[in-house]
C-alpha cells in the first residue's frame, strides 16, 4: 500500500516525533518493524514494514519530549571532585561537571575523573569559549559542559572615542541561557522550527534543570543555617555517598544528624532511618524532607571526628 502521509519532517521535528518519544508517549507502543514517521494534521503516523499505519496524537508526544528533554538527574550526576558543584567561568558562565568520580566505587581512579580534577582549579584561566568547550567536549577528556543559565553575556568591546557614528547609550537586550551540550544547540539552531511546533519553545536540557535545582538547594541550605543564632545550626545533618559496585547497581547514600551542632562527637550521632537502605535516587528529596524540618546537611568529608564511620559506610559495612 502507498502512504500518502509525508515524511519529510524538518530538524525539530526529527527530534520531537521519534520513535523513542512515541514510547514514552504511549506505553503500549510498539518499535518494531517501523519503515517510516510522517505528520498529517494533529497525529504523528507511524508506517510499518508491512504498509499499515498508526496514529498517535502529537500533542501528547510533544509533552513527552519536554518532559525527557527537562528531566532531574540525580544529585551526584554533575558534581566534580570532592562534591564539589559547579566552577564558574566568566561571562556569566559556568563549568558544570560531569559526575564521573560518583558513576563507580572506582570512578575516582578513571582518567576523565583524574582529568577533572587537575583542571577543577584551571578552567578560570582560558578566556577563550572556543578552546573551552572544545577542551570539556574532547573524546580524550569529556568533562563536562559549559552552561549560562541566565544568560550568556561576552567582553565589552573597546569603544572608538573618535567615531562620529557612535549612537546614544542602548539598553542591553536580554541574554540568551546557553549550554554546550547537543541537545541544546541542536534546539537553538533550529529554534525557528521548535516554536512553530510548539507554542511558547524555549531551549533548554536537563543541564539546566539540574542547575537550577542545586542553586535552589544551595540558598535553601544557606536560609535554613542564617535562622540560626549567629548562623550556628546545632540541627545537622552528615551525609555521604558510596558509587556503585556494579555497572546495573545503585550506589548507597548514608546520613546521620544530631541536635549538638556540626562538630558535635561521634556519640552524638544517630543514623536516619538505619534500617532502610537509601541512593543516589533518593538524595534530592532527602535534602529537601531534611531542610524543611530545620536541619542544615553538611558533606561527611568535612567533619573529620566522623571519618571512621565514613570509612565503614564505604566498605559497606
Amino acid at each position: 500500500m502507498t502512504t500518502q502521509v509525508p515524511t519529510d519532517l524538518n530538524p525539530a521535528q526529527s527530534l520531537i516525533y521519534t520513535r523513542t518519544n512515541i514510547g514514552r508517549a504511549y506505553q503500549d507502543f510498539d518499535d518494531t518493524e517501523i519503515a517510516g514517521i510522517g505528520l498529517k494534521d494533529d497525529n504523528c503516523i507511524v508506517i510499518r514494514r508491512d504498509g499499515t499505519e498508526q496514529s498517535y496524537g502529537k500533542e501528547q508526544i510533544k509533552t513527552a519530549f519536554i518532559s525527557f528533554s527537562t528531566r532531574l538527574k540525580d544529585f551526584f550526576s554533575y558534581l566534580g571532585p570532592n562534591y564539589r558543584g559547579p566552577s564558574i567561568w566568566h561571562n556569566n558562565c559556568y563549568v558544570l561537571f560531569k559526575g564521573w568520580h560518583y558513576t563507580h566505587a572506582l570512578g575516582h581512579l578513571s582518567s576523565n575523573a583524574q582529568m577533572q580534577a587537575r583542571w577543577a582549579d584551571k578552567f578560570i584561566h582560558i578566556k577563550d569559549q572556543g578552546k573551552l568547550t572544545t577542551l570539556l567536549h574532547s573524546s580524550h577528556t569529556d568533562l563536562g559542559y559549559l552552561i549560562a543559565p541566565d544568560g550568556l553575556r561576552t567582553e565589552a568591546k573597546p569603544v572608538d572615542l573618535e567615531d562620529e557614528n557612535i549612537e546614544p547609550e542602548q539598553a542591553e537586550p536580554p541574554a540568551q541561557i546557553y549550554c554546550s551540550c547537543g541537545s541544546f544547540q541542536q534546539q537553538f539552531n533550529n529554534l525557528f522550527d521548535f516554536a512553530a511546533e510548539i507554542k511558547g519553545f524555549e531551549p533548554t536540557c536537563i543541564h539546566m534543570t539540574w542547575f537550577n535545582k542545586y542553586r535552589d538547594f544551595l540558598c535553601k541550605r544557606t536560609q535554613v543555617r542564617e535562622s540560626f543564632r549567629n548562623h550556628v545550626p546545632d540541627k545537622c545533618v552528615a551525609w555521604w555517598y558510596a558509587p556503585p559496585t556494579g555497572h546495573l547497581s545503585d550506589g548507597r547514600f548514608v546520613l546521620l544528624y544530631t541536635k549538638s551542632g556540626a562538630q558535635a562527637p561521634v556519640t552524638h550521632w544517630r543514623a536516619y532511618k538505619s534500617q532502610e537502605v537509601f541512593t543516589q535516587k533518593d538524595a534530592w528529596s532527602l535534602f529537601d524532607n531534611m531542610m524543611d524540618a530545620g536541619f542544615v546537611p553538611f558533606p561527611g568529608t568535612a567533619l573529620p571526628q566522623l571519618s571512621s564511620l565514613i570509612k565503614k559506610n564505604h566498605q559497606g559495612s
